[in-house]
């Protein structure tokens, strides 16, 4: 398994299908949850079988999340790992963490994972009270909390070069996702008998550890990874993640993005993709966006960086171009700011020149057809709701080189 571009064909990708995680939503929680409104859930998952079906058709093996995690809690060890985990980060040793033990136990390995991410309430369990805390419950509580931002599956771990990195997640709301993927990439079948480098391990330590989101990591080539500074992704995490990289000799330079705190930018993806071996495409202007070249140290610093006064040019050295062609919204001031919104740059390139993009983004993909970049047009009145594209919606696990 292997990422050294953004753009090289598509082999592997893992996706989550909408499921019981989002039937959770409702007006009074969705906030809690990230989410700025209650979906429709089973339209979200029909539009995702349809994305599905787009990477099948082109070649693209496809892992759903539910069917990874159900087969790796198959395995008795796998299963005591994440539970053990999951509870003691919610209820630490409380009565209610061997109540809640005791009936994860007794459950099958899909209705385990069922319950891991669609989350699990009292009155699911059906118990009678033991301690304080079940006897301050009431009927729909959460118990275990869903996830429904499992959706965007590129967050919660990233692939670069021949590792991953195991993302420790800015919000709350999402920091069950770590462990689920952790067991995964530590238990399943799959990734057991692949040999890998974990690059950042944020299921690892019981201390918080400084938030990366791989919405914010763009694999440029096999020597150079640009990553975002948002509001989820920290200095000191890429700082630490850049350490090991130069240390394993996988890559040589890393390029910092300082980009937007703001819910319309939350990770770099949503302000630019690499659609082509030098072509990018853009949400609006970057001219005044701060950049960091940072490559290996030398005896007296462990990290040399850089400032850099154009991150596109610094891109374009580092990719071996002259200049990039960057592609920029169509249409008027609102037409951008919506289609922004809606992620009309948020795109997953299955193969260089040939890209994923909800069919409601009609100007940015008029404009990405006139410059030759072909795109396949997925439904997303649904899943665009949730505030992330294909690329948010996707985890690549293997690409050909290019």
């Amino acid at each position: 398994m292997i990422v050294d571009s953004e753009i090289g064909k598509l082999k592997k990708v893992i996706v989550h299908r909408p499921g019981l995680e989002l039937e959770r939503l409702t007006p009074e929680n969705c906030d809690k949850f990230l989410f700025d409104d209650v979906l429709w859930q089973a339209k979200a998952a029909e539009e995702h079988i349809i994305f599905e079906n787009v990477l099948k058709e082109h070649g693209t093996e496809v892992y759903v999340l539910i069917d990874l995690l159900s087969e790796t809690l198959g395995n008795k060890k796998a299963r005591h790992w994440l539970t053990d985990r999951v509870i003691t980060r919610l209820y630490n040793d409380s009565t209610f963490s061997r109540e809640l033990k005791d009936f994860l136990d007794k459950l099958t390995a899909k209705k385990l994972a069922t319950h891991l991410l669609g989350g699990l309430t009292w009155g699911e369990m059906g118990e009678k009270p033991k301690g304080l805390v079940s006897e301050t419950l009431y009927h729909d509580d959460f118990v275990l909390p869903p996830l429904p931002n499992h959706l965007f599956t590129r967050d919660t771990t990233c692939w670069i070069g021949n590792g991953v990195s195991i993302n420790p997640m800015h919000w709350k709301a999402r920091q069950g996702e770590t462990l689920n993927f952790a067991a995964i990439y530590k238990f399943h079948p799959m990734f057991k008998k692949s040999k890998f480098n974990v690059w950042y391990d944020g299921s690892s330590t019981e201390t918080a550890m400084p938030t990366l989101e791989g919405g914010d990591v763009l694999v440029l080539s096999k020597d150079c990874v640009a990553i975002g500074l948002s509001e989820r992704s920290t200095p000191e995490a890429v700082e630490t993640l850049a350490k090991t990289l130069f240390t394993k000799k996988s890559k040589k330079q890393i390029i910092a993005i300082e980009i937007p705190k703001q819910r319309s930018s939350m990770h770099l993806d949503t302000v630019m993709t690499m659609v082509d071996h030098y072509t990018f495409c853009i949400a609006f202007p970057c001219d005044t966006i701060r950049s960091w070249s940072i490559f290996p140290g030398d005896k007296k610093r462990e990290l040399i960086v850089q400032e850099e006064k154009d991150v596109f040019k610094a891109i374009a050295k580092a990719l071996g171009e002259k200049k990039l062609r960057l592609i920029t919204p169509a249409g008027d001031e609102f037409t951008e700011k919506r289609e922004q919104w809606s992620d009309a740059s948020n795109l997953l390139a299955i193969a260089p020149n040939l890209v994923i993009g909800y069919e409601r983004n009609t100007h940015m993909n008029e404009k990405l057809r006139k410059e030759k970049i072909e795109i396949l047009e997925i439904p997303g009145s649904e899943l665009g709701r949730g505030r992330g594209g294909a690329r948010c919606m996707s985890c690549p696990i293997e690409r050909d080189k290019i």
